[in-house]
């Protein structure tokens, strides 16, 4: 029976054995990032709510229906993050990072914020893990960081997973495409959803994103973006794919990617994977050339992803459990601080141990060890305290063997494990 508070409605426990899975992923990519010469960064969780207004974008289902955004004490407007990127372009400012050394490698990994509706692999607390590079313009980059986000998925035998990539283009360009695309658009106005017909004046981009399957057919012969693209763009574009074959990492043409953030630039990709005929995300990023510069800074090319850790880990096998490696029965109340003593050695040499507390009975003390699947149980009771030794009892085949004290560690790691 529930107790008398529960969680709050998309704030999800992660608990035994699942938590396992967030841990293999955050360690593969402290390790992958690492190779990379990544840093690690910590941001608050909380942030003024016009970085992310300026940031993301004022149009966006992000800004506009999902952000958890509160005034403190002081009746200033603060936000719960809602992403990543934008706490990691205001350290970078404000800590004058800009003026030291431009080039920068940082990742992060922690809890963001969306009052969205919950769903298998989306909670309104979610965890994320993501990368940015600052300083650098070179296409060359762009690929890296797409083999970077490649090799995790690897590392973590992630199958069925395809590489999405586009070009939205820069400021030079992109109005061009827009203008265009608007034309389109009103002219398919009335078969578009309620939220994609006022997209057509706030954010025509994001029309293309849309998953509603109406609005995918009423666009599929909109202009394409990557057809409109200007000399220095479409230079790019070729040069981070080049890249891309030299890494021999296949990858799709997706013209209909735009991502969900008003801050990218130039390249943009997803890596998706096909789950109950629904094209999920699970690693998205590109280049945002114009942030550091639109928050404050001077211009400084950037790029970077993000992962959702809840998505991938739905996608994870459970890794084998480790069971205890001894079970230590007690038989008789003053053989517990001999089992204490032994259970420490045993621990110090990196032995798997565990046992009961308080007066039990031998049936349900080997009841207890077969529930925890140990291999070994150690049995002390009146005659082995008397003669200095323990019983082993080895699960599998019930053999048993007396065993001195002194001897107890050597004959385990040889016999028993």
């Amino acid at each position: 029976m529930p107790g008398q508070f529960q969680s709050v409605q998309g704030f999800n426990d992660v608990l035994y054995p699942d938590v396992t899975k967030f841990n293999r992923i955050e360690n593969t990519v402290r390790e992958l990032f690492s190779l990379y010469n990544f840093k690690e960064i910590r941001t608050p969780i909380i942030e003024k709510t016009g970085l992310f207004v300026r940031s993301i974008g004022g149009s966006t289902d992000i800004v506009e229906k999902e952000m958890y955004t509160f005034k403190d004490k002081g009746e200033e407007s603060l936000t719960l993050r809602p992403e990543g990127t934008a706490s990691a372009v205001r350290a970078y400012l404000e800590h004058d990072i800009d003026k030291k050394d431009a080039v920068q490698k940082w990742f992060y990994i922690g809890p963001m914020f969306r009052h969205e509706r919950p769903q298998k692999g989306r909670f309104r607390q979610f965890y994320q893990a993501g990368i940015e590079v600052f300083g650098i313009d070179d296409p060359v980059i762009d690929a890296e960081v797409i083999g970077l986000a490649k090799d995790v998925i690897d590392a973590l035998s992630i199958k069925g997973v395809v590489i999405r990539l586009n070009s939205i283009g820069c400021p030079a360009c992109r109005p061009d495409y827009i203008r265009e695309l608007k034309l389109f658009l009103y002219g398919v106005k009335d078969q578009l959803c309620d939220d994609c017909q006022r997209r057509i004046e706030t954010n025509p981009l994001r029309v293309l994103d849309c998953k509603k399957h109406g609005c995918i057919g009423t666009t599929k012969n909109a202009p394409k973006i990557t057809e409109h693209l200007c000399a220095d763009c479409a230079s790019h574009f070729d040069s981070v794919k080049h890249g891309l074959d030299l890494l021999k990492i296949q990858y799709t043409i997706d013209t209909r990617l735009v991502r969900g953030l008003d801050y990218y630039t130039k390249t943009v990709f997803e890596f998706t994977v096909d789950t109950n005929n629904a094209q999920n995300a699970v690693i998205a990023g590109g280049r945002y050339d114009y942030l550091v510069e639109l928050l404050g800074g001077g211009h400084v090319p950037a790029v970077g992803f993000a992962m959702g850790m809840e998505r991938i880990a739905d996608l994870l096998k459970l890794p084998d459990e480790r069971n205890p490696d001894v079970f230590i029965a007690v038989l008789v109340p003053r053989a517990r601080s001999k089992a204490f003593e032994l259970m420490g050695m045993l621990r110090q040499n990196g032995i798997m141990c565990d046992t009961t507390y308080g007066e039990k009975t031998i049936k349900s003390m080997m009841r207890r060890a077969g529930k925890l699947k140990a291999r070994v149980v150690m049995i002390i009771g009146e005659d082995e305290l008397e003669h200095g030794y323990v019983t082993l009892k080895r699960m599998a085949d019930a053999h048993q063997d007396k065993v001195k004290e002194s001897e107890v560690l050597n004959h385990i790691l040889k016999n028993s494990i």
